[in-house]
């Protein structure tokens, strides 16, 4: 046996993340040649066309370090949502910024509120720094936020709540009238994390950015991504948007020049790309009515979502079912690592992406069935 330090003993409870299979992967498994992958809730479109130009001209500069303070994007951003520029953290992904917030202001035995399910990274952080994720179940099937409940979870030890709208795997949001009630009953010092990664997709009026919470001076943190409308999910890069304040204790344990040169270059010109945005929404808006409807012909009914994906009770073991998608080249995200072994997470996909999982989803069911 390898001797060794001993592990941080709350390390124990941390479930590593388990990705989605890569197409490659599978390709290479199942000796298949036009496998579709609809498990991580990637922009099939693409990334910008502007923004791969920009990577392009930043190919030879690739010696030269990063800008460790994003000026440029920082100062797009701060013109795109009219805040001041010194209110924006950059990271290697939102994710990254996750672990700014648990690293700055989480003691060991400090708790966290997490509704579930949701994104397991505010878990993994959480745990990280031995604080205690305090989990607070959505709520009937269409996986609504109950505030109360999480109001009645908060204590003296809790620090932050973290509420992702619209919710992975859900897709569901929570109500402007439900984060007013939230923001102002919790605890002055209680932070709001409030991740957005997949706002852009959201035509609901009644969900709220957050921007007006934090410009009446609530301790909101707002996390935006580039991986998702705009297609640059490989570059990884995030933000987050909170007060003067906030942002400068973040910034005592950022790394620096975490947040690469060539990411920085294509989400600047991806933040003017207005046309893919718009493009990369109606795709979703098109491929909600084609799967809604292919599913109803089923029997199946997803739950009501405002993301780029769907999350649907198939009635049977998940694991099963991908397996039996897998063989057919359609890569899928089974519910059982949220908690729920029957549902399955599909991300939105091409018309033709959705016309061919609701071929591979009924011939799976039947073949299970």
């Amino acid at each position: 046996m390898l001797n060794k330090p001993d592990m941080r003993f709350f390390l124990e409870l941390i479930k590593p993340y388990v990705p989605g299979k890569p197409v490659e992967e599978v390709e290479r498994e199942m000796g298949l040649t036009s496998v579709i992958k609809m498990a991580s809730n990637e922009n099939p479109l693409g990334p910008s066309p502007l923004a791969v130009k920009a990577m392009q001209k930043k190919l030879d500069k690739m010696h030269i370090y990063p800008d460790g303070n994003s000026y440029y994007l920082r100062k797009a951003l701060a013109q795109k949502f009219n805040v001041n520029p010194s209110q924006f953290v950059f990271g290697n992904g939102s994710d990254e910024i996750l672990s700014f917030i648990t690293l700055t202001y989480f003691s060991p035995g400090d708790e966290a509120i997490i509704v579930e399910p949701s994104f397991s990274e505010y878990d993994f952080a959480t745990r990280l720094v031995g604080a205690v994720p305090r989990p607070v179940p959505l709520t009937g099937d269409d996986f609504l936020y109950d505030v109360e409940a999480i109001l009645k979870r908060v204590n003296n030890k809790t620090k932050a709540v973290f509420i992702c709208s619209p919710n992975n795997p859900t897709g569901s949001i929570i109500k402007k009238t439900d984060l007013d009630h939230l923001v102002d009953k919790l605890p002055a010092k209680v932070l709001i994390v409030l991740d957005q990664a997949y706002i852009e997709y959201t035509n609901d009026s009644d969900h709220s950015d957050g921007l007006y919470h934090l410009r009446e001076g609530y301790p909101v943190i707002i996390l935006r991504t580039f991986s998702k409308i705009y297609g640059l999910a490989g570059l990884r890069i995030g933000y987050g948007i909170a007060s003067d304040e906030i942002v400068a204790d973040l910034n005592r344990v950022r790394e620096p020049f975490n947040v690469n040169a060539m990411a920085q270059s294509a989400a600047l010109a991806a933040v003017d790309d207005d046309q893919h945005v718009i493009r990369s929404r109606e795709m979703v808006v098109s491929a909600r009515k084609q799967i809604d409807k292919g599913l109803a012909e089923l029997g199946l009914k997803a739950v009501p979502d405002q993301a780029n994906f769907f999350f649907v009770n198939t009635g049977i073991d998940s694991k099963m079912l991908f397996r039996a998608m897998l063989k057919r080249g359609v890569i899928i995200r089974t519910g059982d690592i949220f908690g729920f072994p029957t549902y399955i997470r599909v991300t939105y996909g091409t018309e033709s992406e959705n016309k061919r999982f609701l071929a591979v989803l009924k011939e799976s069911l039947e073949e299970l069935s």
